[in-house]
């Protein structure tokens, strides 16, 4: 049930909604978590255009090393570590997956769903579900955009991965999860059923675009492996425990009213080696459970919608 929003609240996208009012949710066979793993498959460009807008981290400040917005040198780096997920870390991401019969939510970038068909084809065989993930990491939404330059930045997004997958997205992964106050609608107008931004809830909800139809799937950003590990300084230990003690709250409200998890991984962290084992552990802690809902992004989204849509 819906609560009043007051005067003074930034925006209207969503009613608000304290989830002790909510009808309780039931996910198929009285699951009480249903787990969503997205994997953002991402360039990472080493020099970037004039004005572009840069990133910004969770710590405040932007990414990297700058003079005014541009780089001191090319990014060889950040290339370089964006670039090894995409070459070696994401066949162990995909690996573990497959291990815990995990479908995968992959988030495509333009530039990877033009120009890196072996991946494409790497999720298609797993039935993956393909979402939009902009143009690519270091090229955001953001509020400089006029209205038509980000319905641009939206269609050929969505365009690249319908070209690359045969199949229109339906899900939106904003870089950065970086919005102007125009997103929503946009991305209801351009035919986007879900957006993974706004990390404010732990079950989807319907939001209030002008047209079109829009639902929140969202991200809790601090529990994001680049946020939590790299951004917040916790170590792959700390971060395996966290992971795991955050399951087990949601398994425990689940009893009464079921619960999301997304985790949200990129293959340039999670993918390395040395990290790969943690994220086996906490799927392996996660699916020893029973009551939990493996599924995509959208299957989640779509039971909602049947539920209390």
């Amino acid at each position: 049930m819906p609560a009043t929003r007051s005067h003074g609240m930034d925006q209207d996208f969503y009613p608000w909604s304290p989830i002790v009012t909510r009808p309780a949710l039931r996910w198929p066979d009285s699951a009480r978590v249903a787990l969503a793993v997205i994997v953002n498959l991402e360039h990472w460009d080493w020099e970037v255009a004039a004005n572009t807008p840069l990133p910004v981290t969770p710590m405040g400040g932007p990414e990297g090393l700058w003079t005014g917005n541009q780089p001191m040198f090319p990014d060889i780096g950040g290339y370089g570590n964006h670039e090894y997920g995409n070459r070696v870390g994401i066949f162990r991401i995909l690996a573990v997956l497959d291990k815990y019969g995990i479908r995968p939510t992959l988030a495509l970038d333009k530039v990877i769903a033009d120009h890196y068909p072996f991946l494409v084809n790497e999720g298609l065989q797993r039935n993956a579900e393909f979402i939009a993930h902009g143009l690519t990491r270091r090229q955001i939404i953001h509020i400089g955009m006029s209205e038509t330059e980000e319905r641009d930045y939206i269609r050929a997004s969505i365009a690249a991965v319908e070209q690359a997958t045969g199949k229109r997205p339906i899900g939106w992964s904003g870089p950065d999860f970086q919005e102007t106050p125009n997103t929503p609608n946009l991305l209801a107008a351009a035919g986007i059923r879900y957006v993974c931004d706004w990390g404010n809830d732990e079950q989807p909800y319907k939001m209030t675009p002008k047209t079109g139809e829009l639902y929140s799937f969202g991200v809790n950003a601090y529990l994001d492996d680049n946020y939590i590990h790299l951004h917040g300084r916790r170590t792959i230990n700390e971060v395996n425990l966290l992971w795991r003690d955050w399951f087990d709250g949601l398994y425990a409200d689940g009893a009464a009213n079921g619960r999301q998890m997304v985790l949200h991984l990129h293959p340039w962290i999670m993918g390395q080696p040395w990290r790969i084992r943690h994220l086996d552990e906490v799927l392996g802690h996660i699916c020893g459970h029973q009551g939990v809902w493996k599924a995509a992004g959208g299957e989640i989204v779509d039971w909602y919608k049947g539920q209390h849509g």
